[in-house]
């Protein structure tokens, strides 16, 4: 048996594939060189007693050799007893192979190891015997680089047949973490799932990785890699297939089609096939192609290159228009690049390049055109328009802004007034008055202009041009109404456009609109005060970003800093904290002004919630002075008003609260956010009467916030029970109850009178359909202490106090005595600091023990 080698790792996963393979009667272990076949099979049989190994080399093509060499295996067998017929057998035996169960003893599992080196008819005639009078105590393990040429469809008919191929021997990222630092060496998770990607988890490649890793050099000894390539794997295939292998080479994935066209050979689809069935070399997709590990395909192309540097152009040519006439243009831009055919690239760029940014695939536009050259895209409107929309996508404002602006084509357009700042919109809009569906790309700059101004939170110029019909025209048209609607404050129109954007975004796959129609959803979710659309659209939101990489993209930072809003609402500070960290790394230059103060704002929320409350309320005072001049929405004016006022309040800071006061006063005139501060106000000192005034007032004008009726509840619940009407509380707390559990309100319980938060406590259970989130909330109000100090048994006791049954009924419920039951509930007053029934449930419920 082989020894493993000196940086092998177990790999578990592994083991147990070979052990569920190995208990049919014969398992393939078919995969190319390299492969790490012997290895793993070597790891496995190691801790094994049940395991006789053959390593076959072509002298094994004699019949009585391999024979001999059979027998030799299965004698220094462990599993195989030492008196066994088995040492009496000879090769030439007419038994041979009939004879090996009796001797035998208990099961064994032989491992014939380099399989594709048997090609003479008698030593396959050996093994076919082996199988067809195959002893029930043996299995039967081939390690082959080809298909063995042994029937075996008669055994994979009868379930008798085990496969284990390529893919099942790659390595995984955390397997190859596992070999990494068997070597000594400590890499980071980037650069592992970088190793494990490049090298496609190839044993062999990784090996050499290993140690180059170790002796910072590159992923991998390309000297080594080369010789084995050559020597092992290319030197075996006739020289017409290795040929054929380097014509696809210069492609990722090749379907048969393609590879015909590549290599003019008909039947090089058949091939390809024969390869991938018969040696594992390629691998193919669902999508019915073709692929090489990147090793080898980065080698058969390195050759091809030296060999012949104009047939690599003119492979690529090829490819570029067979991808262009399947409709895969952003594959036909990377070929027509590589094939060096300015014109092609022109035509297809032209004619694409918005299309593919807008789908999210702008890696071949953005090398299209880095080889075209600034120049020619100063001259084209549609380049300048995909340029900007890429920039955009990686956070590069003003350089789409630049993009835009650029003068020189046939649009007339001036749009940026310097490097980097958008011009006027009476500017915009009277430099767009040129721009029609046949000048500049069917009116798509306007909208990309409009875009631009959006996310700058500039205001955005007024739309003259329509835009030509096409699916990215059509779904940028509708998210351009839903921002618009959005402006105006029509709210519901708002989602109506936004969602037509989305669909038809979409059905055309434009993921870059898709992204913004659901940011576009989601601020009207927030303004309309329906946090789960909010978190839904949010969530959509960056879903997309995550698939495309967009991590500085605008919208991103949006996204993060509204569910961070919405975890608040939830009482859930520490989410909220890890959701403004994303929106701060999200954050981009020339963005919207008001995003870095709302998220500094919405910091102090967090550490007042946290438990640093005067340290929070002075950050939210802060940040408030920083949007002392931005054009905010009223919403978020409200939502940055109650919270502060609240802290205020909560801190003893009543000049601060009269200044937030002061300032919902002037800025939400009209609207039911100011009487609700002042209500607050008056009863934070004690003045029941003019709160209750000032409270009616707050009930009959129209809320800017889904938190605000709540609120307003809550603070008629604490004037009623300053008053001693635990009914008219009762009532008050439930309407509370019911508004907030569609939003799933909690922070305006948290923040109510201590008073308050009690009778939600002591009244648990008796909410009715409300109580599963009356339980909700009490659990964010009270800590969970862990009832260390009650016995099994008195926790059992206690579950039963807040119902009506006498001492007596749980008593019979425990099928124990009632005395023993009065001993429990007398521990428990003890233990809980009480002496009645009731006032054990309410302290209780108020420390999270029932």
């Amino acid at each position: 048996m082989p020894r493993v080698p000196r940086i092998f790792v177990p790999r578990p996963r592994l083991a147990a594939l070979f052990d569920r393979a190995t208990a049919r009667s014969v398992t393939v272990v078919r995969a190319p060189a390299g492969a790490g076949k012997t290895t793993a099979l070597a790891g496995w049989a190691a801790g094994r007693r049940d395991v006789a190994w053959v390593s076959l080399d072509r002298d094994d093509n004699e019949e009585l050799r391999l024979q001999a060499a059979i027998l030799a295996a299965l004698r220094r067998c462990p599993a195989v007893p030492a008196d066994s017929p088995l040492h009496r057998l000879c090769p030439a035996a007419p038994a041979f192979p009939a004879g090996l169960g009796d001797a035998l003893g208990e099961p064994v599992r032989l491992v014939l190891d380099d399989l594709q080196e048997i090609s003479g008819p008698e030593a396959r005639e050996t093994l076919a015997a082996l199988i067809r009078h195959q002893p029930s105590g043996l299995r039967l393990v081939f390690a082959t680089r080809v298909e063995p040429r042994l029937r075996l469809a008669r055994l994979h008919v009868e379930g008798s047949l085990s496969r284990v191929g390529a893919a099942e021997l790659r390595f995984s990222a955390r397997e190859t973490a596992n070999l990494l630092h068997a070597t000594g060496v400590v890499v980071s998770d980037d650069r592992v799932r970088e190793l494990t990607e490049r090298t496609a988890g190839w044993a062999a490649a990784l090996g050499w990785a290993a140690v180059s890793v170790r002796d910072a050099e590159d992923v991998a000894d390309e000297r080594a890699v080369t010789r084995f390539l050559a020597d092992e794997v290319l030197s075996r295939l006739p020289e017409d297939t290795v040929d054929l292998l380097r014509c696809v080479s210069v492609c990722d994935a090749v379907s048969a089609a393609l590879a015909i066209r590549l290599s003019g050979r008909p039947d090089a689809g058949v091939t390809l096939d024969e390869l991938e069935r018969d040696t594992g070399l390629l691998g193919r997709t669902p999508a019915e192609t073709y692929r090489l590990p990147p090793l080898l395909r980065g080698f058969l192309r390195a050759e091809l290159t030296r060999q012949s540097p104009a047939r690599v152009r003119r492979l690529h040519g090829i490819a570029a228009r067979w991808y262009a006439a399947e409709g895969r243009f952003g594959d036909a831009l990377s070929h027509a690049v590589a094939a060096r055919d300015q014109q092609h690239v022109l035509s297809l760029a032209r004619a694409h390049a918005v299309h593919q940014v807008l789908a999210g695939n702008s890696e071949p536009v953005r090398a299209a055109l880095t080889y075209l050259g600034t120049e020619t895209i100063a001259t084209c409107p549609r380049l300048r328009l995909a340029s900007a929309v890429d920039h955009v996508q990686r956070g590069q404002l003003a350089e789409g802004a630049a993009d835009l602006g650029a003068t020189g084509g046939d649009d007339g357009l001036g749009l940026v007034a310097e490097p980097g700042r958008l011009a006027e919109p009476g500017q915009l809009a009277e430099a767009a008055a040129d721009l029609g569906p046949t000048r500049g790309g069917d009116g798509l700059h306007l909208l990309a202009v409009r875009h631009l101004a959006l996310l700058t939170g500039r205001q955005p110029p007024v739309s003259v041009a329509p835009p030509g019909r096409s699916p990215e025209a059509d779904a940028w048209e509708k998210l351009d109404l839903a921002w618009r609607s959005l402006h105006r404050g029509a709210r519901r129109h708002a989602v109506t456009r936004a969602e037509e954007a989305l669909r038809l975004a979409n059905r055309a796959r434009l993921d870059h609109l898709v992204l913004h129609s659901r940011l576009a959803l989601a601020v009207a979710a927030a303004l309309h005060g329906d946090h789960a659309a909010l978190r839904r659209a949010c969530t959509g939101a960056l879903a997309v970003a995550r698939r495309h990489g967009w991590h500085r993209t605008p919208g991103v930072a949006d996204c993060h800093l509204m569910l961070a809003y919405d975890d608040l609402m939830r009482c859930e500070p520490v989410a909220a904290a890890r959701e403004l960290a994303q929106a701060a790394r999200a954050a981009i230059p020339g963005g919207a002004p008001a995003l870095g103060p709302l998220r500094c704002f919405f910091e102090g929320v967090v550490r007042f919630d946290d438990g640093d409350r005067a340290a929070g309320s002075q950050a939210m005072r802060a940040a408030r002075h920083r949007l002392a001049d931005a054009e905010l929405p009223r919403e978020i004016t409200g939502v940055c008003a109650v919270a502060e006022h609240q802290a205020a309040l909560a801190v003893g800071e009543h000049l601060h609260a009269a200044e937030v006061l002061a300032w919902a006063q002037e800025r939400l005139p009209g609207t039911a956010e100011p009487a609700l501060l002042q209500a607050q106000a008056h009863l934070s000192a004690d003045e029941a009467g003019p709160a209750e005034t000032v409270l009616r007032a707050a009930a009959a004008a129209p809320a800017l916030l889904p938190a605000t009726p709540v609120d307003t509840c809550l603070v008629e619940t604490a004037l009623a029970l300053r008053s001693h009407r635990r009914t008219k509380a009762l009532h008050a707390l439930d309407r509370a109850l019911a508004l907030a559990r569609p939003h799933g309100l909690v922070r305006p319980f948290a923040l109510a009178e201590p008073q308050v938060a009690h009778l939600l406590i002591d009244h648990s259970g008796g909410f009715g359909s409300l109580d599963r989130f009356a339980q909700s909330v009490r659990g964010r109000l009270v800590p969970h202490a862990p009832p260390s100090e009650l016995t099994d048994r008195e926790q059992v006791v206690l579950q039963r106090l807040p119902s009506q049954r006498s001492l007596d009924e749980i008593a019979a419920d425990l099928t124990v005595s009632v005395n023993t039951v009065k001993t429990h509930v007398r521990a428990i007053y003890g233990k809980l600091g009480v002496n009645n029934r009731r006032s054990a449930v309410v302290v209780a419920r108020q420390h999270g023990l029932t």
